[in-house]
């Protein structure tokens, strides 16, 4: 059997956000003991490193086309997304029409896989102090994966973690929901991170940035306390080893 090992992301042009994805296929090539191929989804960030690095980065289909041209005859795809909606679904459809590819879950699919994102998180950040928050935000999605993100929050407490809250970008709940939340809680001081494989334009700009519309200045604009964690989840060691152990269940 030949095999080869597929690491599909969606992609990132930020220099300092590539040590998530680059964190994830690490942790895979150690687990599996051989190289990885890699691809982006976003044909507009594969034609901006394209255009401005000169790097080449295939497409998902166009990948697979190459592995299946060379000979091999099982490739593994891993895709580096937090919850199965609708990127994944879309990778999983262009997988379909090639017999050799066989995908694996993305990272918040077993229990245990909360089990492990919740320790993770809470044991990769600065120590909270005496009564501040941990608020996240996630990407969020129409689809109903989207109810992950409640799973999470509710992960988080079940596990003794007190005042952390889960909101999202582009889904439920957003933060005018979880800002209810905090002051009903009387929250005042609050360390946002983004739930987010890279840290890119959603983590430092929609969550972390000084624009008037980012969920720090809006926090801090009802009085609120903020600091920023801006760091990937790929960057987490024991999540990107999740990510690896998935292509065990395949």
């Amino acid at each position: 059997m030949k095999q080869a090992i597929a690491v599909i992301s969606f992609g990132t042009s930020l220099p300092e956000a590539m040590p998530a994805i680059e964190g994830i296929e690490r942790a895979v090539e150690n687990h599996c003991g051989q190289k990885i191929y890699r691809a982006f989804t976003s044909g507009f960030i594969r034609k901006k490193l394209k255009a401005r690095d000169g790097m080449d980065i295939s497409d998902p289909q166009t990948l697979f086309t190459q592995l299946t041209n060379e000979g091999y005859d099982t490739i593994l795809c891993l895709a580096t997304h937090v919850i199965p909606g609708i990127e994944y679904e879309r990778l999983c459809t262009t997988a379909a029409a090639f017999p050799q590819v066989r995908m694996a879950k993305p990272l918040l699919w077993s229990e245990s896989d909360y089990d492990t994102c919740v320790h993770a998180v809470m044991e990769s950040i600065p120590p909270r102090k005496n009564g501040e928050a941990l608020v996240l935000m996630g990407h969020g999605t129409e689809h109903f994966a989207n109810a992950a993100y409640a799973q999470l929050e509710h992960k988080f407490r079940t596990e003794g973690y007190t005042n952390v809250y889960v909101g999202t970008a582009e889904g439920y709940p957003m933060l005018e929901t979880v800002i209810p939340q905090l002051q009903a809680d009387g929250i005042r001081e609050i360390m946002l991170m983004p739930f987010l494989i890279v840290a890119g334009d959603h983590a430092r700009n929609d969550l972390c940035g000084d624009d008037a519309n980012s969920w720090k200045s809006r926090l801090e604009s009802l009085g609120f306390t903020t600091r920023t964690v801006c760091k990937g989840l790929g960057e987490i060691p024991a999540i990107a080893q999740t990510f690896a152990e998935h292509l065990n269940t395949m």
